[in-house]
């Protein structure tokens, strides 16, 4: 799989079956760290104007638990990865995409 879909797999997957109720030890912290730096660059990219306030209470306590040493660049990770994969597709693509992929996250 190229690295330009993992994040995206990952985030897919993270957030299916997700539940807004579980706390963050019930979640895989790294990859939905790594997730949430890629959709914090969604939402600064595209037009979505809400960010589900879960998500980001979820990745705070995954922030904390992981340490920053661990957890900033994660978040960076995504981050980059959404915007390798923004030059690949276009904007006006990815950002339809994700608004499609997760509406749970970002409208």
């Amino acid at each position: 799989m190229a690295k330009g879909h993992l994040v995206w797999s990952v985030a897919c997957g993270l957030l299916l079956p997700f539940s807004i109720s579980e706390p963050s030890h019930a979640v895989e912290c790294r990859a939905f760290v790594q997730m949430h730096g890629f959709l914090r660059a969604a939402a600064n990219q595209c037009t979505f104007t809400q960010y589900n306030p879960e998500i980001i209470e979820t990745a705070r306590r995954c922030y904390e638990r992981l340490g920053s040493e661990t957890a900033a660049p994660l978040m960076f990770a995504g981050r980059d990865e959404f915007k390798r994969m923004m030059e690949l597709r276009g904007q006006h693509r990815m950002c339809a995409d994700i608004g499609l992929k997760f509406p749970m996250v970002v409208r």
